[in-house]
């Protein structure tokens, strides 16, 4: 028999006649009382086998993370516009905003070669956030973006007044005052700036200082400025995540593997290869435990592990357990690209009667959940056939999940909370659920039937402690006028729009440093971006002024850097020295975050 549930949360005066009358015939055969399946079926999904990649749909949601926090960090989310308490391993998508308090530092992880560094009293939004896209809006304060590979992203840095797009591998420091007013500096690298009027290589060594509206901004180039105490902890937060041992054994495409070295030990186990044992947990530890499940956008719930390095072992690859190592996270075969899951888990209820809080239609008190051993099949609970109503696309069958799945039969492997708990968000007594318990229960397939409240959308218990003030910089300039940028004032263009230019990228080092230091604008007849630098080999041979007919050239050409002395990521020229920013300058200690320890002692893949 089959029945259409109601999400969690309905009211019993909403249900109709009709499925009021089939409750009650339902009710009233004998064999429910010995558990003769229960099917709610508004639209099965078949399985996914445990090799298939994601669909196109996931693809353009893309998803970073925060992996460090000191001091104050809030998210915006943009989904529910609520902000919420930063945690390590939150979640970040399209739309949401990154804020800093005073003296404080927080670092958003894109993959494995992007890397975001955000100071105190910065404000930051996502306003594209892609497989292989990123752009991203400066608000306020100090950042710093690592690129620590060459990588074939799509991506902008936006401020108030430009566009920065990196050439290459390297570190590019902005910043944004309270008026608007850019500072982009190129520690190592090189980074192009647009504007509506046309754009400027800012090479290794050099700081462009912008002002103005973004329809016809003005700037200079001077030498940069020694390294201060915040260009010195991203050098050292970038020796910290290129020493990974942890990366050479995981497949193409997971990230978050740096936080494992210190964590657990690498041991091969037969018949998989190596894999990955956590040491810094406590006895009775099992895996998708020490956390909560957030509902996110298009993904719905997601696994938030309080466990510093619980990004990757919960979003990729598999768990199981063996006698001499115990729990061990299997991350997949090397020779195919992983992708990026909420979590690899089997969603059940269990035990008698409806839950607290959960309304008509699902029979079940208790919600468990178990993890995903290796070559398990997996069924996703996300995406476009489960879109449109809350119980569309749910399918909830009786079976023992001790039967079902391997980890169920390890003595601690299943967990489970009450089903009010789950859907008010209260983790706090996360059960350990035997296998006695869920001989016979409701195996869910498809889209979770729980409807998410407003904690549900919070990483953590903790209250936001302080929500970031208003700014004035709300409107920035996009290179390519993507999805959530904002575009009102006069001269904003789309890339490739009539009527804007950009210069063919140079084969050699020509720049625009200002010897006199004089401010000059963007695409400006005679301006000092089309002169070379005395410093820098090569001329302006093949250089037209911005702005005028056939300076648009019809794309980015290889780029091959000058010799300089990049020692220090000062390039070959002096420093002048300049103070940072009043309102972005990072504390030169750390302070404590939410999660920040594990306990002492006791992109993408579905596999």
């Amino acid at each position: 028999m089959k029945l259409k549930h109601l999400p969690f949360g309905c009211n019993r005066a909403l249900v109709s006649s009709e499925m009021k009358r089939r409750f009650l015939v339902l009710a009233s055969i004998p064999l429910l009382a010995v558990g003769v399946a229960i099917q709610a079926q508004a639209q099965a999904q078949p399985p996914v086998p445990a090799s298939q990649g994601p669909a196109p749909e996931d693809l353009s949601r893309g998803v970073a993370r925060i992996s460090l926090m000191e001091g104050e960090v809030s998210v915006r989310r943009g989904d529910s516009g609520e902000w919420v308490a930063g945690v390590i391993n939150a979640p970040l998508m399209t739309d949401d905003r990154i804020a800093t308090g005073q003296n404080s530092r927080a670092e958003v992880q894109f993959d494995a070669a992007n890397i975001l560094r955000i100071g105190g009293n910065s404000e930051i939004h996502l306003a594209v956030l892609e497989s292989g896209r990123y752009h991203l809006e400066i608000a306020r304060g100090t950042v710093t973006y690592r690129m620590l590979r060459q990588s074939r992203v799509d991506l902008e840095l936006n401020t108030p007044s430009v566009s920065v797009r990196p050439g290459r591998e390297g570190a590019f420091r902005i910043s944004v005052t309270e008026g608007g007013e850019s500072e982009i500096t190129a520690r190592t690298g090189d980074v192009e700036v647009f504007t509506p009027k046309g754009t400027q290589w800012v090479y290794a060594g050099q700081t462009m200082l912008a002002r103005g509206s973004a329809a016809d901004p003005e700037f200079q180039i001077v030498n940069a400025a020694a390294l201060d105490d915040w260009d010195r902890w991203n050098g050292s937060r970038d020796r910290a995540v290129q020493s990974n041992n942890s990366a050479q054994y995981v497949p193409p495409g997971v990230y978050g593997t740096e936080d494992l070295d210190a964590n657990g030990t690498w041991v091969n186990v037969a018949p998989y290869g190596n894999v990955w044992r956590p040491t810094t947990v406590a006895v009775g530890w099992a895996p998708y435990r020490n956390g909560r499940w957030v509902w996110v956008n298009w993904y719905g719930w997601t696994w938030v592990s309080y466990d510093t390095w619980g990004w990757a072992p919960y979003h990729y690859g598999r768990w199981f357990f063996d006698a001499r190592w115990g729990w061990s996270w299997y991350p997949g075969g090397l020779g195919a690209t992983a992708y990026w899951s909420p979590a690899l888990v089997g969603f059940f209820g269990y035990g008698g009667g409806v839950g607290i809080g959960v309304g008509v239609g699902f029979g079940f008190a208790n919600i468990g959940w178990v993890p995903l051993a290796p070559y398990e099949t997996f069924r996703p609970w996300w995406g476009a056939a489960y879109a449109g109503g809350l119980n569309r696309g749910v399918n909830i069958t009786n079976a023992n999940v001790t039967a079902l799945y391997r980890n169920a039969r390890v003595a601690n492997g299943i967990s489970g909370v009450a089903a009010g708990d789950f859907t008010a968000g209260r983790f706090g007594n996360v059960q350990r659920v035997s296998g006695s318990q869920v001989q016979t229960a409701g195996l869910v397939s498809g889209r979770l039937p729980l409807n998410p409240s407003i904690a549900s959308r919070r990483y953590s218990d903790r209250t936001v402690a302080s929500v970031p003030r208003a700014t004035s910089n709300t409107q920035f300039y996009s290179r390519s006028g993507g999805q959530g940028t904002t575009q009102a004032q006069s001269g904003y263009h789309r890339f490739g729009d009539p009527g804007t230019s950009q210069n063919t990228r140079p084969s050699q080092a020509a720049t625009g440093s200002n010897a006199a230091g004089q401010r000059q604008r963007f695409g400006e007849p005679g301006s000092s971006q089309n002169a070379p630098r005395n410093d820098r080999p090569g001329g302006s041979s093949g250089w037209k002024s911005f702005g005028t007919p056939g300076s648009s050239t019809g794309g980015r050409q290889p780029y091959n850097p000058p010799p300089q002395n990049r020692s220090g990521g000062s390039g070959n020229t002096t420093p002048q020295q300049r103070s940072a920013p009043s309102n972005t300058a990072p504390r030169s200690t750390p302070a404590p975050s939410g999660h920040a320890a594990p306990a002492k002692g006791g992109d993408k893949g579905r596999r």
